[in-house]
């Protein structure tokens, strides 16, 4: 009789699918019309029938509970479970899943002003998840178990594990020192709220020691500022640092000639993935405000005091800030995920982890090719945000056997920070290639694109969220 009322079941559903939804094989609607059927047949059959019965045992079988697990809360993991929840609010048989190490969202592209001006750029996650059904885990992940979809977390010095049907990856990224000698031990990053902090207390030490130091030479030894990476981060605290050096030199009686900040760069020119032109005008205003350029030549060693160049030359300095380079943790190379550049998970035209149809990575923790010109997405803000939405409605499309979209990168503009006032950039426009901003007009642009940001966690998260 309970194999019989299965079957009759499954031809009622198989029959209501295919007139409601014109598709047998929709998984999810099938789990939310079990779900209503689960609520109503109660009202209208006896709990001694056998039928009820067989319809309770058989509706268990389909309506357990699924996790969506996004890793990260930066640019894409944030974003992507923030529209996750939007979609699946009203699918009570989904939960949404979100783990960071930090209880906060960090506004990457403002660290620089951390670093230097100690400005605020991180958001309380709290703020941003406030009456969201989205359960936040506060801890890092040590393995992700493909094969039996578990993720391993550390939680207060604790093992959990939290098992998952579809996964978004987007843990960003970390620095990359190239096995350099002495690198990591004697250089300060620049990729967390924690590395902001650091320098920002470095460089603050460092202006009020130098003001009292009466032998010129160990003066100008001590503010001598050193930054490896002539990439957008590395100009970008350059000219930021150079603002401020100025003002302790007012506030500390301290000579011009006594300040010295230097840009080393492997490349031919600065920030060399942009436009040539646009590296010219970059650099030319670093330039103008005394910040020396050292291009083509890359550092082969550095110790407590001094950087080797590759040319030959050393220079001595106790101040050196790494941004030449990032790479993803081995986290996800060694759960056997498929990776390529720096440790990135190679995708899919949806995001999809290649041959993995429940697992997608964005944002840093992806190698996403540019379908036009078959080159990887650059890592920047932008693309991760778009990516973080496109995973969410394509996780969506997977489950309701929808139309997934493919991914077009689509750019927006760029914008590089020389300082409190100052920038240099360009902004698509409707009609034109084209239009671009320099100096304070730039620094206006910057501010914009740092509150759209803002402004799209307040559309997604339904929170007015303060900074």
């Amino acid at each position: 009789m309970i194999n019989g009322s299965k079957i009759y079941i499954e031809n009622f559903l198989d029959e209501f699918m295919l007139l409601e939804y014109k598709d047998r094989n929709n998984i999810a609607a099938r789990k939310h019309t079990l779900n209503v059927f689960h609520q109503l047949m109660p009202k209208f059959i006896k709990h001694e029938d056998i039928i009820a019965e067989s319809f309770s045992s058989h509706l268990n079988e389909f309506t357990g509970s699924k996790n969506i697990v996004v890793i990260g809360a930066g640019y894409g993991g944030l974003t992507a479970a923030l529209r996750l929840e939007r979609l699946f609010r009203k699918l009570p048989f989904f939960n949404i899943h979100l783990i960071d190490k930090y209880p906060f969202h960090t506004i990457k592209t403002q660290l620089h002003e951390a670093a230097v001006r100690n400005e605020e750029v991180s958001i309380p996650l709290d703020k941003i998840l406030r009456k969201k059904k989205i359960h936040f885990h506060l801890g890092g992940v040590n393995f992700i178990d493909v094969k039996n979809k578990n993720v391993h977390l550390e939680i207060n010095k604790e093992e959990a594990i939290l098992s998952f049907n579809y996964l978004v990856i987007a843990i960003g990224s970390k620095v990359n020192y190239y096995n350099i000698p002495g690198m990591e031990e004697n250089s300060f990053s620049l990729q967390t709220l924690y590395d902001a902090d650091l320098i920002y207390e470095h460089i603050s030490r460092t202006c009020a020691l130098s003001a009292s130091e009466t032998e010129q030479s160990k003066r100008e030894d001590n503010l001598r500022f050193v930054i490896g990476g002539g990439g957008l981060s590395g100009v970008e605290f350059a000219g930021e640092l150079a603002d401020h050096t100025a003002k302790c030199v007012t506030n500390f009686n301290v000579s011009d000639n006594d300040v010295e900040i230097i840009i080393i760069e492997g490349a031919d020119r600065l920030v060399p993935f942009m436009d040539k032109d646009f590296s010219m005008r970059i650099e030319k205003k670093l330039t103008d405000k005394g910040i020396k350029i050292i291009k083509g030549e890359k550092i082969i060693k550095r110790s407590s005091d001094k950087v080797f160049l590759s040319g030959g030359s050393t220079i001595k300095t106790k101040n050196f800030i790494w941004t030449g380079g990032i790479r993803v943790s081995d986290l996800l190379k060694n759960s056997g995920l498929k990776t390529g550049v720096a440790g990135r998970v190679m995708v899919d035209e949806y995001l999809k982890a290649e041959n993995n149809k429940c697992i997608f990575a964005i944002g840093d923790s992806a190698n996403a090719l540019n379908p036009n010109t078959g080159k990887p997405v650059p890592a920047a803000a932008q693309f991760a945000l778009q990516q973080g939405r496109l995973s969410a409605k394509n996780i969506f499309a997977e489950i309701y056997g929808g139309k997934k979209e493919q991914y077009y990168p689509k750019v927006a503009g760029e914008v590089v920070s020389l300082g409190k006032h100052l920038a240099v950039g360009w902004m698509a426009l409707p009609f034109i290639k084209k239009i671009t901003f320099v100096g304070f007009l730039g620094r206006l642009l910057k501010a914009a694109i740092k509150e759209k940001h803002i402004f799209l966690l307040r559309k997604e998260s339904r929170n007015w969220i303060k900074y």
